[in-house]
């Protein structure tokens, strides 16, 4: 039987300020963004974890999923890295990545890493995480304590740099046997998204760690989606989009998305007895208020110039 699993989800941004840089071009400081969960695999009453990976990602959803691929390979097939035949790591990413964010999102990116070393990557990030991570492994304080490390390793290679740090924490993870708390914390422009859910094991059985992590990403993800449509809808209905539009058929295919993501969640909801504090947030009703905020936003705007 799996250990418990506590892990928390960390939307990060580091603003990295290089004097010389930024002297001899004007230009402000570069910005690197990431999302950051690290995942430690217990199993049976070991004192200490089997393996650990750090997963970052370009957004929440893809770093929690990505988590719940190496945890429930760790279920079915036990240590990861010292397999006769190796983790699929390509198989994984690829497995997550829904037909929505194949085509809406160029971007996208993953990286995961144990003991500071990187095993697997797609797509480009800033170089910087890379550095963090292998800090990381060296560091024996909090995880913050990285960041001063970081600035060491650039002054050894000649380069002074100064590090920014700015980590807010999006989900919190507490899973057992026979029950999983989750805490989601999503911070908008307009406002803070907070609520809590528990999932039960029914009589006779365990929890699906993978399925709850799946719900969860499918929160993070759903929420930002809601948002993004009732906004653009504003627009569609205001003649700022065209019919047959690329923003208009995204608009359409995030929609899709959304159905897809409530019968991921309706899905743990019928496995175990789920419990939300305050409430389930409802994708529609975030999309209606989103369409009114982007009302308000575009009546108090000052007229476009013809």
């Amino acid at each position: 039987m799996m250990q418990d699993l506590h892990t928390s989800l960390l939307r990060e941004k580091f603003i990295i300020h290089d004097p010389n840089a930024e002297q001899g071009n004007r230009k402000g400081p570069v910005v690197a963004l990431s999302n950051r969960v690290v995942i430690e695999l217990r199993a049976d009453d070991a004192p200490a974890p089997v393996e650990v990976f750090t997963v970052r990602a370009q957004n929440m959803h893809s770093a929690v999923r990505m988590g719940g691929k190496i945890l429930q390979s760790f279920r079915q097939g036990g240590a990861i890295l010292n397999r006769k035949a190796p983790y699929d790591w390509d198989a994984a990413w690829n497995s997550i990545v829904s037909d929505y964010e194949a085509i809406y999102n160029q971007q996208r990116w993953v990286s995961i890493y144990t003991k500071g070393r990187i095993l697997f990557e797609k797509g480009e990030r800033h170089p910087l995480l890379d550095v963090i991570e292998k800090c990381q492994a060296l560091n024996k304080g909090p995880y913050d304590d990285a960041i001063p490390l970081a600035e060491d390793a650039f002054k050894k290679t000649g380069k002074v740099v100064k590090l920014e740090y700015d980590g807010n924490v999006a989900l919190v993870v507490n899973l057992a046997p026979k029950e999983g708390r989750c805490g989601i914390i999503l911070r908008g422009a307009d406002k803070t998204t907070t609520f809590n859910f528990v999932a039960e094991a029914r009589p006779k059985q365990s929890l699906n760690y993978t399925q709850v992590l799946s719900a969860a990403a499918a929160f993070l993800e759903g929420i930002q989606l809601a948002f993004m449509v009732g906004m653009n809808e504003e627009k569609l209905r205001r003649g700022l989009f065209d019919k047959n539009s690329s923003d208009e058929k995204q608009t359409r295919e995030a929609r899709r998305r959304l159905s897809r993501l409530n019968a991921e969640i309706a899905n743990m909801e019928s496995a175990f007895d789920v419990r939300y504090r305050p409430e389930r947030p409802e994708f529609q009703r975030i999309t209606m208020e989103a369409e009114k905020l982007a009302h308000k936003m575009l009546e108090s705007a000052p007229p476009r110039k013809s």
